[in-house]
Parts: C-alpha cells; sequence; structure tokens
C-alpha cells in the first residue's frame, strides 16, 4: 500500500499560536495508542537545521483516538521567533510496527507581526 501525502501550504501569522488538525481515514491504518508523529519546519529541505520541531514526544502533536484526528499546536512564544520569508515542512506518522508514511508536506509562508511585546 502506498499512502500519498497531502499537499497543504500555510501561512504562519508570526507572534501567534499555530495549529493543524487532520482527519486520519486509512482503514488499513487505523490510529493507535503507540503511533508517534513528527514535523519539522526548514528554511529550505537540504537545511541541516530546522526551524521548529512538533513532535508527540515533546507534546507539540497529540493523536486523538477518539477523534481519528492528528493535532499539531505550535505556540506562540516560538512562532514569534520565526524569522522566514517561505520554508519547507512535512509531517511523519509511524506505526507500533515501525511502518512510517509522510502524511502531509508543503510549504509555509510567514506573516510577520506588527502587535510585539505585550
Amino acid at each position: 500500500m502506498v499512502i500519498k501525502p497531502l499537499i497543504k501550504n500555510y501561512l504562519i501569522y508570526q507572534g501567534t499560536t499555530f495549529m493543524l488538525d487532520f482527519d486520519w481515514g486509512i482503514a488499513e491504518y487505523p490510529l493507535d495508542a503507540n503511533c508517534k508523529a513528527a514535523m519539522q519546519i526548514r528554511k529550505d529541505i537540504k537545511s541541516e537545521d530546522f526551524i521548529c520541531e512538533a513532535t508527540t514526544e515533546n507534546g507539540k502533536i497529540t493523536i486523538s483516538l477518539i477523534e481519528n484526528r492528528i493535532k499539531i499546536k505550535i505556540p506562540a512564544s516560538e512562532t514569534s521567533l520565526f524569522d522566514f520569508d517561505k520554508a519547507v515542512y512535512d509531517i511523519e506518522l509511524e506505526f507500533p510496527n515501525h511502518d512510517r508514511f509522510r502524511i502531509v508536506q508543503g510549504q509555509m509562508s510567514l506573516s510577520l507581526e506588527v502587535t510585539r511585546n505585550v
């Protein structure tokens, strides 16, 4: 089975909480309490360093078995430090049997914050 990632581009508003929320609907791979997910944002695909990392381990990604959803939340304290014009990201989901799939990928654009230090 091939799972093709969704292609989604997003605008991040600097200094605000960034949230993504995805339905998971692949019956052959039901979400499990032991699933792990990770997302990295990088300036470009070849960048060694990432701008931001969200994982189930660091609490920025949660997997809701009841809702069958994957939720990502990056706090405003982090987005206020972002300084890119455009960046790339992807999200990978790993199952307990170690099958891993890229589920979403795309570009991020940053809208700079005007109101700061409030």
